[in-house]
């Protein structure tokens, strides 16, 4: 099993998500660069496929993640693996998530 080289950064943004198997929203509880745990009430299976908004604090523009997909669920959390960002989206979150790594933990 390969390590991880990618630290999980706590947050707490509300995010919007639709895909075929329905839309809904949730808040986004970990995060890195290749992925997010969500906690939703919407049921997705694992392997499905959504579009993202992510509302980070601060006056930000909105993430745009245009393809993630469901890796594994437990209860109301699910882990997405990020496959697709729009625009800018993918820099703008590495820049968020270097700004919250060097902050001292609560």
């Amino acid at each position: 099993m390969e390590p991880r080289f990618r630290s999980r950064v706590a947050v707490d943004y509300p995010i919007l998500f639709t895909g075929d198997e329905g839309s809904g929203h949730g808040m986004l509880m970990n995060l890195t660069i290749a992925g997010g745990e969500i906690e939703s009430h919407v049921p997705f299976p694992i392997g499905a496929r959504l579009c993202l908004q992510m509302r980070a604090s601060g006056a930000r523009p909105p993430i745009v993640i245009a393809l993630a997909i469901v890796r594994w669920k437990q209860g109301d959390r699910f882990w997405l693996e990020f496959v697709r960002f729009e625009g800018n989206s993918k820099q703008q979150l590495e820049e968020m998530l270097n700004q919250r790594d060097g902050l001292p933990a609560d």
